[in-house]
């Protein structure tokens, strides 16, 4: 999720917060989160996008279709507080300590003993046995016919 798409879901919780037995229609919406003016369409546009994944997750119910439906709060909280700068730097700590962990796991050696688990053995080929000579194939009766390579035909 963008930082522009949360702040914006943020805001429209807020108001349902503020307002929670109020229905509202996209209209009033839009001039609750001052996005009504001329010269506003893509906020417009930006909020009408974002109702619908605040209506799938559960915050917001949707009664009627298009310019008429209307949006009421659930009363359900987020199901995860926004996280602070502190735990996200934890989180992110900890990703890269188990992503450095596999890494050293997965040495040269491991990783050549892996590929070479992987790899196909090769087909062994069958002893071929000596066909006959051209000699043997004419002494059967056999007929060649001989072609004209390209360079002999420039002559």
């Amino acid at each position: 999720m963008t930082r522009i798409y949360g702040e914006r879901a943020d805001r429209l919780r807020k108001l349902f917060e503020a307002a929670p037995d109020e229905k509202f229609t996209n209209q009033v919406l839009f001039e609750r989160m001052g996005a009504a003016s001329v010269g506003q369409a893509e906020e417009r546009k930006n909020i009408r996008n974002t109702l619908p994944s605040l209506v799938r997750c559960g915050f917001l119910k949707k009664d009627g279709l298009g310019s008429g439906a209307t949006y009421q709060s659930t009363g359900n909280a987020k199901k995860r507080p926004k996280a602070t700068p502190a735990e996200l730097a934890e989180r992110k700590r900890q990703r890269n300590a188990l992503r450095t962990a596999q890494h050293a796991v997965r040495t040269r050696a491991a990783r050549v003993e892996l590929q070479a688990a992987n790899t196909p053995a090769p087909a062994k080929l069958k002893a071929v046995e000596p066909g006959e000579t051209v000699e043997q194939f004419l002494a059967r009766g056999g007929r060649v016919q001989r072609l004209v390579a390209t360079w002999e035909q420039a002559a």
